[in-house]
C-alpha cells in the first residue's frame, strides 16, 4: 500500500501536454492565462478631472497672498466626461469641468465646485492651488505596455474587467483539459432513468463532470459501463482517442465483478501505485497509458470518490498549469474533538469559515465512505496526519478547500 505522501510525489512527477488557445475575453471566465498580458492603453488615457469643478492654470495662483484674490474669467460651456476633443482655452481663463472630463492643454488643476466662488462670470480665487490638484494624470494607474496580468492566473470577473478596461479583446488561455469519466456497475442508473429496486443513480459521474468543469477541464465522455470486461475495454479504447486524463469510478477492488483494473491493464495501463494508506478511498490507484495519459482509478463510494477529487485530482490539474491564484490548503482551528485508531491519513468533511483573521473548521458529524449527505453542507475537507490520533478543540489542522 502506498503512503499518501508517496502517492502525491508520484502524481506531482507526471506532466501532460496542455495546449493554448486564443479566445474572446468575455468567454474566459475561470480559464487560466498562458502568458503575461500587457496593457494596450494608458489609464487614465488623458489628464482628467477627479472632481466636478473649474479647470485652471495653477501657476497663476502661486503669488496670491493673504487677503488678496485672483479673478479668472470663466470660459463659456462645460467639459464633460466623454467629450471627444479637448477645448482650446486661453491659459489665463478657467472653464467648468465635470469628473472625468479631459483637461485642456496648459490647464493643470481643478478647483472643486463646493470651494468655488463665482461673481459676474469670474472665478474668484483667494489662495494658491497646487499643480495637478484634483487631477488624474495620464498613465498614473497603468501605462501602455505595463504587465497587467501574470501568466498562469485564473481569470476572475475582476481580472476580466481589468483587461477589458485596457482594450484587451482576446486572450491566450490554456485549453480545457479533455477528460473522460467511466463509471462501472450493473446497479448504476443515469438521471433520466426511473428508479428501480437495487439500483443507485450515477451521482459520481455528475459530481466529477461538474467538479472538473469548474477546475480547468472539459468532459468529453461521461459514460456508465456494465460489469463486463469487453464493454469496459471498448470504452477505455474510445476514451484514449479523445482524452488527456481518464477517471474511473468503482470496479477497482477485488470483488467478482470488479473488472475495471483488469480492463485497464489488458488495454496497456502501467500501474504506478495500487491503493493508498488513506481513509476513506483506500482503493484509489493510479497509472499511465504510454507515459502520457494518466488514469485515476477512484472508489465507487461517493464520499471516498469525492475525497479523491479534492485532494488528488484538483491539485494534479493545478500542477499542470501552475495556477497562481488557486487556494488549495490552509491552517484552521478545530471546533471539534476527533479520535482515530489507525495509521492512515484520514480526511473528514468540514465547514470552514473565517473570523477575526483566522480560519475555523466544524466537522460534519455523519460521514463515511458511502454517506453522501455531507455534500450539501461542507466547503472543505480536514486532513488528519498518519501519526495524529486525537484532535482537540482549538488545535490547528490542515484543510483542503473545495
Amino acid at each position: 500500500m502506498t503512503s499518501f505522501d508517496e502517492a502525491l510525489k508520484i502524481l506531482n512527477s507526471v506532466k501532460i501536454k496542455v495546449k493554448s488557445e486564443n479566445i474572446p475575453l468575455l468567454d474566459s471566465l475561470n480559464r487560466v492565462s498562458c502568458r503575461d498580458v500587457l496593457s494596450k492603453l494608458d489609464l487614465p488615457t488623458e489628464d482628467n478631472s477627479a472632481m466636478d469643478g473649474y479647470a485652471l492654470k495653477s501657476s497663476l495662483t502661486q503669488n496670491i497672498t493673504h487677503g488678496e484674490e485672483l479673478k479668472l474669467e470663466i470660459e463659456g460651456g462645460t467639459i464633460y466626461a466623454g467629450d471627444n476633443s479637448k477645448k482650446n482655452i486661453k491659459e489665463d481663463k478657467a472653464i467648468k469641468i465635470m469628473t472625468g472630463g479631459y483637461l485642456p492643454d496648459k490647464l493643470d488643476a481643478v478647483l472643486p465646485l463646493e470651494d468655488a466662488k463665482v461673481i459676474s462670470g469670474n472665478l474668484i480665487i483667494t489662495s494658491p492651488i497646487g499643480s495637478n490638484k484634483n487631477v488624474r494624470k495620464k498613465g498614473e494607474d497603468i501605462k501602455r505596455g505595463d504587465r497587467i496580468l501574470d501568466k498562469n492566473t485564473r481569470l476572475t470577473p475582476e481580472a476580466i474587467a481589468l483587461l477589458a478596461s485596457c482594450n484587451i479583446k482576446k486572450i491566450n488561455v490554456y485549453e480545457k483539459i479533455p477528460v473522460s469519466i467511466i463509471s462501472t456497475g450493473n446497479e448504476i442508473l443515469t438521471l433520466n432513468q426511473r428508479f428501480r429496486y437495487g439500483r443507485v443513480f450515477n451521482s459520481n459521474g455528475i459530481l466529477a463532470e461538474l467538479f472538473l468543469s469548474q477546475n480547468g477541464c472539459s468532459v468529453v465522455e461521461n459514460v456508465v459501463c456494465k460489469d463486463n470486461l469487453t464493454v469496459i475495454k471498448n470504452t477505455i479504447s474510445s476514451a484514449l482517442k479523445s482524452s488527456k486524463i481518464i477517471i474511473t469510478s468503482a470496479g477497482a477492488s477485488f470483488g467478482e465483478k470488479d473488472f475495471t483494473e483488469k480492463a485497464l491493464i489488458e488495454s496497456g495501463l502501467n500501474i504506478k501505485f495500487r491503493q493508498v494508506a488513506i481513509k476513506p478511498a483506500k482503493p484509489f490507484s493510479f497509472g499511465l497509458f504510454n507515459n502520457n495519459v494518466p488514469v485515476f482509478m477512484l472508489p465507487g463510494n461517493p464520499m471516498a470518490f469525492f475525497t479523491c477529487l479534492v485532494v488528488f485530482l484538483k491539485p494534479f490539474i493545478g500542477n499542470q498549469i501552475d495556477i497562481k491564484n488557486s487556494v488549495l490548503t490552509a491552517k484552521s482551528r478545530s471546533l471539534f474533538k476527533y479520535a482515530k485508531n489507525h495509521k492512515r491519513r484520514e480526511f473528514i468533511p468540514a465547514y470552514t469559515y473565517s473570523k477575526n483573521g483566522c480560519f475555523y473548521s466544524e466537522n460534519y458529524k455523519k460521514h463515511g465512505p458511502a454517506m453522501i449527505s455531507a455534500l450539501g453542507h461542507i466547503n472543505s475537507v480536514v486532513s488528519i496526519p498518519e501519526n495524529t490520533f486525537e484532535i482537540e478543540e482549538d488545535d490547528y489542522i490542515d484543510v483542503y478547500f473545495i
